[in-house]
């Protein structure tokens, strides 16, 4: 699916030593199965490792920017869902691990090895490059079993935190550029430039759902149309998957104007075969729940951070 935000997209690096390593992931959006398998087919999957997040970026379409470093999962659920539902599904775009910032987790490695050992298909590793530098060495064994690092760069590297990003990522490409094939298992990805715009409207500190009435429309600027795998269960996107934690940390838990999104129920991991084809078939389709994002969005600079005190809010474990 073609949006705005990858239209005829081109990535070029600000500076020299990241041009070579620019990409941009269109499979997130476009293609085709690249093959016919007896098993329910997804072309991507987001496993997050952590909800927190060390930038506030106000685009961001896991809702990140409100959930500060701490916000973590049950990384033995997460673990364990993947044994269950990895084995049963074909991914033929890639599984991320994602967040949130990933390296804010101490056992972000444990769950991508497991990753690693389970799924038969391309693997990326994303981070916004501010914690690089603890764990490059680790990093690159995962570089090495054909793990993709993704760098998403979303600070500009004009201001003093994205000086800082830039010489991690220099400095991590001087350390790994002799150890693995940084071609095939590094892409960076500029996007402090980009236009953005809000998943979910943003309004004195609290988000709402943007609910313009069209839901062809907003499906069609859907910009996460990844499954996500989280606390048991399938959801169709992360919007609805991580909302939860969000609007606690937005003190909203009992907004009435998100009651019938928070009705939503996704697919269990251990669900029957039937229901797990019937959950990949609406990853294609708008769902009623495409209502809190908008059909007319409003663009800024992906760049700008929301000047907002972030929360703490670790997952829930309450029944689904």
């Amino acid at each position: 699916m073609e949006t705005p935000h990858n239209k005829n997209r081109t990535v070029f690096s600000k500076r020299p030593k990241l041009r070579r390593f620019a990409e941009y992931s269109r499979e997130n959006f476009v293609g085709n199965p690249s093959q016919v398998t007896d098993k329910p087919g997804f072309r991507g999957v987001n496993i997050h490792v952590h909800n927190g997040c060390n930038l506030a970026c106000r685009g961001c379409n896991h809702n990140s920017q409100v959930l500060a470093p701490g916000s973590g999962v049950d990384v033995d659920q997460m673990i364990s869902d993947c044994e269950s539902i990895l084995p049963r599904i074909h991914v033929w775009g890639h599984i991320s691990l994602v967040g949130g910032e990933p390296l804010l987790e101490p056992r972000w490695s444990e769950l991508l090895t497991r990753i690693e050992e389970l799924a038969n298909c391309r693997i990326k590793f994303y981070s916004n490059g501010i914690l690089l530098h603890k764990y490059k060495e680790k990093i690159v064994e995962h570089l090495k079993r054909g793990t993709i690092l993704k760098l998403s760069m979303h600070v500009s590297p004009y201001s003093a935190k994205g000086k800082l990003i830039y010489k991690n990522v220099e400095e991590f490409i001087e350390y790994a550029k002799d150890k693995v094939n940084l071609q095939e298992c590094l892409e960076v990805s500029e996007q402090w430039e980009d236009k953005w715009f809000d998943m979910l409207k943003w309004e004195e500190g609290k988000f709402y759902p943007h609910e313009d009435n069209d839901l062809d429309k907003s499906w069609s600027f859907c910009t996460c149309p990844q499954m996500q795998i989280y606390r048991g269960h399938l959801w169709k996107c992360a919007s609805i998957a991580y909302l939860k934690e969000t609007l606690e940390a937005t003190g909203q838990s009992d907004d009435e104007v998100w009651e019938k999104y928070l009705k939503y129920k996704p697919t269990s991991v251990n669900a029957s075969i039937e229901d797990i084809y019937k959950m990949s078939d609406t990853q294609w389709k708008k769902h009623s729940i495409c209502n809190m994002c908008p059909a007319n969005p409003s663009y800024f600079y992906a760049n700008k951070q929301l000047d907002v005190r972030k929360t703490v809010v670790r997952q829930f474990d309450d029944p689904v």
